[in-house]
């Protein structure tokens, strides 16, 4: 199994990236190719890019900004049958990637895989997560996922393709990989494993407005409102987060878009 890494950047990120492509040439897993798709600042990244000679690399530049937008663009060039999500801010353990197709290969059924992120500079996870492997059973399981978590087999999943409304750099500035899982999920489609494949700095504080904003456009595409305020009640009385107005903010414009 060939896997394509979309590895989305503004171009501000050097010593990361290069961190990240360092990390990349020394996968025990060689089937891979990496798609960089710059956004900005195209003749430092392509210097910096080729000097990873060992690497089978792909660079598309675009002149539109949005995570999505990236993430969409890569797709089209992938040649993989796994398809990895990457941050250019994110970095790799040695056998990551051979986890990955060892977990497509064990679970037969799935065409996603989900995994976990551990922040090695503090020695901690990047979430709290379950500690056992297993399919999803049901989608709300799938609203706390981070992007770099996701693999996924591009020919298999019914859509392939991002929300490019959601997403770092469109009007929703996050939200985009849960509205793919829910897009792609399925009964025994969707695997947990419990394992890290990606590091990653933890982040800091509560959500930020438009955090929630575009949190409440996710559940307005994808929930009724019963459904929304049950987790609102949840974030309210479990984190003390009162996010009553800037999720509603977030759920009535996307219904009126819909409408």
């Amino acid at each position: 199994m060939k896997i394509s890494i979309l590895v989305p950047t503004l171009g501000n990120r050097e010593q990361e990236i290069n961190r990240l492509l360092e990390s990349l040439d020394r996968q025990s897993y060689k089937k891979i190719e990496v798609i960089v798709i710059m956004q900005g600042n195209y003749e430092k990244m392509q210097t910096l890019i080729s000097k990873y000679v060992n690497l089978d690399l792909k660079q598309i530049r675009m002149t539109v900004k949005g995570l999505s937008k990236a993430r969409n663009k890569g797709l089209e060039v992938a040649s993989g049958e796994i398809i990895a999500l990457s941050d250019d801010d994110c970095w790799y353990p040695e056998n990551a990637f051979e986890t990955i197709v060892r977990t497509f290969q064990e679970q037969k059924s799935a065409k996603v895989i989900l995994s976990q992120i551990y922040d090695p500079e503090q020695n901690v996870m990047y979430k709290k997560y379950n500690s056992k492997e297993k399919f999803i059973k049901y989608r709300l399981q799938l609203m706390s996922r981070s992007s770099i978590e996701i693999a996924f087999k591009k020919n298999a999943v019914k859509c392939p393709e991002f929300n490019e409304h959601l997403g770092l750099g469109s009007e929703f500035v996050c939200g985009e990989e849960v509205d793919f899982l829910l897009n792609n999920y399925e009964k025994k489609g969707i695997f947990y494993k419990p394992i890290v494949t990606v590091y990653h700095k933890k982040k800091q504080g509560v959500s930020s407005n438009q955090q929630v904003i575009a949190k409440g456009a996710v559940y307005g595409k994808n929930y009724n409102i019963f459904i929304c305020l049950l987790v609102l009640m949840r974030d309210l009385l479990l984190k003390k987060e009162n996010n009553f107005k800037y999720f509603f903010e977030g759920y009535n414009e996307y219904i009126k878009r819909e409408n």
